[in-house]
């Protein structure tokens, strides 16, 4: 590969990189608006001009690639200062000085840039600024305002359009300087990807609908995790404010989301506020409804389970679980002896979401079916399925436990509850207290996936980890906790009961996990081995 030197910092890439690119390698910003990583080149907004040995005139480092040993740039002279000065005024002649109302305060290029390579003071007459009557506040489609007065013209919004969502709604209205973008007539801004426009505007022309005015960005605390919305598993960034998420925003991932997540996977936090929360255990006792302690919850958790005198013991799961809370159902199936491990997932609309290697295809409306399964709640031979339980009740059931009270849809309806409601006795866990938790005879507050750490397994059998972004509320606790103090009960010999130390307990025991650990798990996430199928006994 060849050899390039930036700023006296020598960097080895890959033959075909743009200087821009190989800066980044070794922490060198060159500055920029129009080059996105994903989109073509453009060479539009010229903030990335450099200068390199051997040529007359600066280069644009967005059009400039290392193609041989030997390059020397320096980004940092006199020349190119002046040229970024030059282009800072270029662009602030017209742009609105509206920072302290704009959404993208705080997160805006142009504010950033203006302040590292722009100067003080400005040559122009306020009077004489171009703007756009009629032109703030435009919807572009449900998810996408316009604020044409702070555009500057980059094209990255219209080039996402045309390239990563091959949808083409947006393109460039009018010419020279009353040019301005917009959707084509007869058109709206409404593709599954449409928010990634927010994302990869530098500025703040284009702003969410979805998070318009809800917080100041600098008031958030950011955390990595995953996207719940369907199995592709996005990686994404969660953004709270003391506990409660103002936004998901899609987390670099080239082997699964790469830059992008779609609106649905942006809506899916909503339901947390949308939906009341189980605040602290609950027992019907004598007829009567009312909270208990967790000591006295988890001893009436185990002596329902043990103390069972007629009928089978049912386990539901669903594909909101975590691998290890799989696992750990599993484990309870096992000590009580029950084939029956049914998992329910809702289908969902196909989300495809591009990537450099063709993109992922989402199918079911949960991320983890496929770890669930592995971890061990898939049906024994003779187990009854959900399906089955879902349609014909559980008449015949001396204990379902029901792992998720927000599983899907079937949880909100009445006839549904009431199938379940058959069991003699029925134990749910959940964060939400939906219809089926307050049927329960025993309802378990745990943890939203927000609050808790644990692994995903993705449509493309990729285990992925995340970690609690902030803690749980009232009295919830994380599922692998409750569970672990179950099995204790159970076993007292048993001593895992962090996500963690599941995970690496599950690994030493499954074949699908074999060679992995929690903490050898990368940030990108890593392909499990295909394995034959095995028949369960």
């Amino acid at each position: 590969m060849p050899t390039v030197t930036i700023d006296d910092r020598l960097v080895e890439v890959p033959a075909g990189t743009t200087l821009i690119d190989a800066g980044l390698e070794i922490g060198v910003q060159i500055p920029h608006y129009c080059y996105h990583q994903r989109l073509s080149v453009v060479g539009q907004c010229r903030m990335c001009l450099v200068k390199v040995e051997g040529m007359g005139k600066l280069q644009a480092g967005c059009s400039t690639q290392v193609m041989k040993d030997g390059m020397v740039v320096r980004t940092d002279t006199p020349e190119v200062k002046e040229a970024q000065r030059a282009m800072m005024e270029f662009l602030l002649v017209n742009h609105p000085l509206d920072c302290p109302i704009c959404d993208q305060a705080g997160e805006c290029a142009l504010q950033d840039y203006s302040f590292k390579h722009g100067m003080a003071t400005s040559r122009a007459r306020f009077d004489d600024k171009r703007i756009y009557p009629g032109r703030e506040r435009i919807p572009l489609g449900p998810t996408v305002v316009l604020n044409m007065n702070r555009c500057i013209q980059c094209t990255r919004c219209v080039r996402f359009t045309a390239e990563v969502a091959k949808t083409g709604e947006i393109g460039f209205l009018q010419r020279g300087a009353r040019a301005e973008i917009g959707t084509f007539p007869g058109r709206e801004l409404d593709n599954d990807l449409s928010t990634c426009v927010v994302d990869i505007c530098p500025v703040g022309a284009l702003t969410s609908t979805r998070f318009r005015f809800a917080e100041r960005v600098w008031y958030l605390d950011k955390k990595p995790s995953l996207c719940t919305g369907c199995d592709v598993g996005c990686n994404i960034t969660l953004e709270h404010r003391r506990g409660q998420i103002k936004r998901y925003k899609p987390r670099h991932n080239p082997d699964v989301n790469d830059y992008w997540m779609c609106d649905y996977g942006r809506s899916t936090f909503e339901r947390y506020g949308e939906l009341p929360r189980l605040q602290s255990p609950r027992q019907v006792k004598d007829g009567q409804t009312g909270a208990v302690s967790w000591d006295d919850a988890l001893d009436a958790f185990h002596h329902r389970l043990r103390g069972r005198v007629e009928g089978a013991v049912v386990f539901l799961g669903s594909g909101f679980l975590t691998t290890e809370e799989a696992y750990l159902l599993g484990k309870l199936a096992d000590q009580v002896g029950s084939p029956h491990r049914a998992l329910y997932v809702e289908p969902s609309k196909p989300y495809h979401i591009p990537n450099l290697h063709g993109g992922v295809t989402g199918v079911d409306a949960a991320p983890n079916r496929r770890g669930a399964e592995l971890a061990g709640m898939a049906a024994r031979d003779g187990g009854v399925t959900a399906a089955s339980l879902l349609a014909q009740g559980a008449g015949d059931v001396g204990v379902l436990v029901v792992a998720d009270s927000d599983f899907g849809a079937a949880a909100h309806d009445a006839e549904t509850v009431a199938l379940l409601r058959r069991a003699r006795t029925l134990i749910v866990l959940g964060w939400a207290d939906t219809p089926l938790a307050k049927a329960a005879d025993l309802a378990l507050p745990v943890a939203t996936h927000a609050e808790k750490d644990g692994t995903f397994v993705n449509v493309q059998r990729r285990v992925q980890r995340f970690r609690q972004a902030f803690p749980s509320g009232g009295e919830s606790l994380p599922m692998v906790e409750v569970l672990a103090s179950v099995l204790r009960r159970f076993d007292p010999s048993w001593k895992a009961s962090t996500a963690g130390e599941v995970f690496d307990l599950m690994a030493a025991e499954l074949p699908a996990f074999a060679g992995l650990s929690w903490k050898g798990v990368p940030p990108t996430g890593v392909a499990l081995r295909e394995l034959e199928p095995v028949a369960v006994g």
